[in-house]
């Protein structure tokens, strides 16, 4: 299988993300922290696990270069709040992991890091700037700026941000918005609102994270249609603007055109062995590591996702076990089984749709709305994905009858 970051079936970028970070002065209905994980004031990874986590990162885009693209996250909440001389270290630890794996161009690759932006805008635009000046250039450094969608329309609260936004896109040259979509936020902000917010304050990319845990599924999966339809708006109207770019849509459009290719139309036979041929390369090239130095696989669904306690799913090892390949590889038999398992029961069972939704990641979020007792009725979707992989499909069928017809 060849796909936008595999060829014959190898990785050919790798994406990792470090949870360092909880606190933040934000309250997403979305967010996988809890409040008390919020109120922190310091880093919740110790500085012993953050170096090792960051060697065996290391050793790991070392066995994998060269890559097309290596991109490290410092996640999940806001390192502004950690102060300038720790914005300094992360993106120092993180540029060794980007030049172990030797990308082809750093255009594409770099070191993100999460924060909200929020606190007065000349004291957070000076920390900005002491960080710019005392970083090396080679390796990017660029904000994720993570926006609660219940304040995107308070007039107040938007013009500081582009002030800040601003300010951070001038110093870094690119900045990135990331916002927690919950059953909340898709009432108090619409799609066209969100895309209006990201274009008059200068972002160059959304990214919607759409990830229920055991704790907020309340506020995540109460009204899964109203979601999915948001979504697939939002997709809709950042492919008719063209000058600001999110994931999901074109994620799900990969995975369908591979799919497509190599099976057929019909994407529900084999959903095992779609999952054995593709889970083990997407956990390889897409690495998480909690602030215990827990290591977990992660995937793409709307946003990232990962197998996380938090999620009902036990970690796939700890970075003192060895390398990532080695707890990768022991961790493997159990994490495909639990992939498997969520999609041969219930309305997974039938759903035309069960391979590609297996090896996306969507598998997380079933198993959490079956644990906290939203089971699906008889051939309902436990969750969002059959409305955004039967979007896919359709413009798949769209695109193939328009080359068919061209002359």
């Amino acid at each position: 299988m060849l796909t936008a970051t595999s060829e014959n079936g190898k990785a050919t970028e790798l994406q990792v993300q470090i949870d360092d970070v909880y606190a933040c002065l934000g309250l997403c209905a979305g967010c996988v922290l809890s409040p008390d994980e919020r109120k922190g004031k310091t880093p919740d990874m110790p500085a012993n696990i953050l170096e090792l986590a960051i060697s065996r990162l290391v050793e790991h885009a070392s066995a994998m270069r060269p890559l097309n693209r290596v991109n490290v996250t410092f996640a999940i909440a806001d390192h502004i709040l950690m102060g300038a001389d720790y914005m300094k270290r992360i993106h120092a630890l993180g540029s060794k992991i980007v030049r172990a794996g030797q990308p082809a161009a750093m255009d594409y690759s770099g070191v993100f890091f999460t924060t909200s932006l929020v606190g007065k805008p000349a004291r957070v635009i000076d920390m900005l700037k002491e960080v710019r000046d005392s970083i090396e250039e080679d390796v990017p450094f660029i904000p994720l700026v993570v926006l609660d969608g219940r304040v995107v329309n308070a007039t107040k609260f938007g013009t500081q941000w582009r002030e800040m936004v601003l300010h951070a896109k001038e110093l870094f040259g690119k900045v990135d918005l990331n916002t927690n979509l919950s059953v909340e936020a898709c009432a108090l902000m619409s799609p066209s609102e969100l895309l209006s917010f990201a274009a008059d304050n200068g972002f160059d990319d959304v990214t919607v994270n759409w990830t229920p845990t055991l704790a907020n599924a309340s506020a995540t999966l109460s009204d899964n249609k109203a979601i999915a339809n948001w979504l697939i708006a939002f997709d809709e109207l950042v492919r008719a603007r063209g000058d600001i770019t999110t994931g999901y849509g074109q994620y799900l459009d990969r995975v369908v055109e591979n799919a497509i290719r190599d099976r057929g139309p019909d994407s529900a036979s084999g959903m095992a062995d779609y999952v054995k041929a593709l889970v083990p390369e997407t956990i390889r090239k897409s690495v998480e590591v909690d602030h215990h130095g827990n290591v977990l696989a992660k995937f793409e669904a709307v946003g990232d996702i990962p197998h996380a306690p938090r999620h009902g799913l036990r970690p796939l090892g700890h970075v003192s076990e060895g390398s990532i390949n080695d707890i990768l590889a022991k961790a493997r038999p159990t994490m495909l089984r639990n992939v498997m398992t969520q999609h041969a029961k219930g309305a997974c069972l039938s759903c035309d749709y069960n391979a590609v939704c297996a090896v996306t990641g969507f598998h997380v979020s079933t198993g959490v709305a079956r644990m906290t007792g939203r089971k699906e009725a008889a051939g309902q979707c436990p969750h969002v994905a059959r409305p955004l992989i039967e979007a896919a499909y359709r413009r798949a069928m769209a695109q193939s009858t328009a080359v068919a017809a061209t002359p």
